[in-house]
């Protein structure tokens, strides 16, 4: 699970297809298909200029991918586009968007654009190529070690970003954020937790499972006088979210 995405978060499909009648022979990709973006940025422009007393444990974070469906190769170019002016997109090997500060801070009126010439002239009918982008709320640290001080300031104002995201007579039904889940970053690797006091000794503390993702309850931490947590076997992140059944209940059973 690289991202937790809860629905309440934003999530945006960008398909270069489109279902229509396979009957109509105009319905044919072209070169150069674009569509606007300006909710992208909208969206992420909220969550700038906040208080560095708000992000000095968790942010919002970004992520975008460009998803290949018909086994064919990732279009010629992809950009932004507002008016004249044209900024390329940089893909990793697996479709991931490497400077994805291009989207988020799209002005007002661009347009998300793929060069796609292969594709050109077949059906739009059939899907080619999928284009999201997800938000989420992480712990900025993810060197293996956070203070409980950290772990409970972030907990804290996780709640404000979410916020951020929902009108604000939504805003009211926001749970609060009591517990934390690690996800692996590489699901082959084993990650794991150590709590330990003041004294460096190892104490016992119970955690849940979430999709395969450990999930610790903050209280538990408190209550045995936990100085800090050590996350070890891998690269992870570290979410916080609400008690399980309430991140059950919003995710609709799924992971």
């Amino acid at each position: 699970m690289k991202y937790l995405i809860i629905p309440i978060i934003f999530l945006i499909f960008f398909k270069m297809t489109y279902a229509e009648s396979k009957e109509e022979s105009i319905n044919l990709r072209e070169e150069i298909s674009c569509f606007p973006v300006s909710g992208i940025s909208d969206f992420a422009r909220k969550f700038e200029n906040i208080k560095s007393s708000r992000t000095d444990s968790v942010d919002m974070f970004f992520e975008a991918h460009l998803k290949i469906k018909d086994g064919g190769l990732l279009p010629e170019r992809v950009y932004i586009k507002n008016q004249e002016n044209e900024y390329d997109l940089s893909f990793s090997q697996n479709g991931k968007v490497v400077n994805i500060e291009k989207i988020t801070k799209a002005e007002n009126g661009s347009e998300l654009c793929a060069y796609d010439p292969l594709r050109a002239g077949t059906p739009k009918g059939e899907d080619a190529l999928e284009f999201d982008m997800d938000a989420d709320v992480i712990f900025i640290k993810n060197n293996g070690y956070h203070h409980v001080s950290s772990l409970k300031d972030g907990l804290k104002d996780s709640r404000f970003f979410y916020k951020k995201m929902v009108p604000a007579p939504t805003s009211l039904f926001l749970p609060k954020f009591t517990h934390l889940l690690i996800s692996a970053v590489n699901d082959k690797d084993s990650i794991y937790f150590e709590a330990k006091n003041k004294d460096n000794d190892k104490l016992p503390i119970e955690s849940e499972n979430y999709c395969a993702n450990e999930v610790i309850k903050f209280k538990d931490l408190e209550n045995a006088d936990v100085e800090g947590l050590y996350i070890k076997g891998g690269s992870y992140l570290l979410y916080p979210i609400p008690d399980l059944e309430k991140l059950t209940s919003i995710m609709g059973g799924e992971c």
